[in-house]
């Protein structure tokens, strides 16, 4: 099953978006009832079920989420619903940069204790991003992604340099050297990691 399709911020903004378009309409009929005006119950009931049942739907697909710690499974505000839709987005955005980052490898056998220093702590920051706690899913999140990061300037050095501006070649030059050491920092800046 393909999760992320499932609970994305989007479709928990549109959930949102409906559930504020049934409170108007219930808001409307309401009205019309106090003024004696007829109105038509049955569609706001069926809108009632028609929300219920999508609320219900994504709060049980969050539920099984394998991207959300067991304490956040239960989900059943709107406003739960949103941040678990976010988490898992970014959560998942992290796990792609470790996956990619695990297959960095140098072309010089003399970087080798380096780069599997450096696959042990992806491998950790793996492990504690899928299997750990809300709040240590959410650390490793921001340990991946922060602008100060030096997986990020890993993955942006291999990914596309190209793209980045003088000043960010040599911030990530001083992220990957304090955060892996010279002998990543030059393999990859000098185009012998991939």
């Amino acid at each position: 099953m393909n999760y992320t399709q499932d609970v994305t911020p989007k479709s928990a903004e549109m959930l949102r978006m409906r559930m504020q378009e049934l409170a108007d309409t219930m808001s409307r009929t309401s009205e019309s009832l106090k003024r004696g005006e007829s109105v038509e119950l049955q569609f706001v009931a069926d809108e009632i079920r028609a929300v219920q049942e999508l609320m219900d739907s994504m709060s049980s697909r969050l539920k099984e989420h394998p991207l959300l710690a067991p304490a956040e499974h239960d989900a059943g505000r709107i406003e739960d619903i949103v941040d678990a839709c976010q988490q898992i987005e970014v959560r998942q955005q992290a796990i792609d940069r470790l996956k990619r980052l695990q297959l960095v490898k140098s072309f010089d056998e003399n970087d080798r204790d380096a780069f599997q220093s450096m696959a042990n702590r992806v491998n950790e920051l793996m492990e504690r991003l899928t299997n750990g706690t809300g709040e240590e899913r959410r650390a490793v999140v921001e340990q991946v992604n922060a602008g100060e990061s030096p997986f990020r300037a890993v993955f942006e050095m291999v990914n596309r340099p190209e793209e980045l501006s003088d000043d960010r070649w040599i911030e990530n030059q001083r992220l990957i050297s304090e955060g892996f050491g010279r002998s990543v920092a030059l393999a990859v800046l000098r185009g012998r990691a991939r």
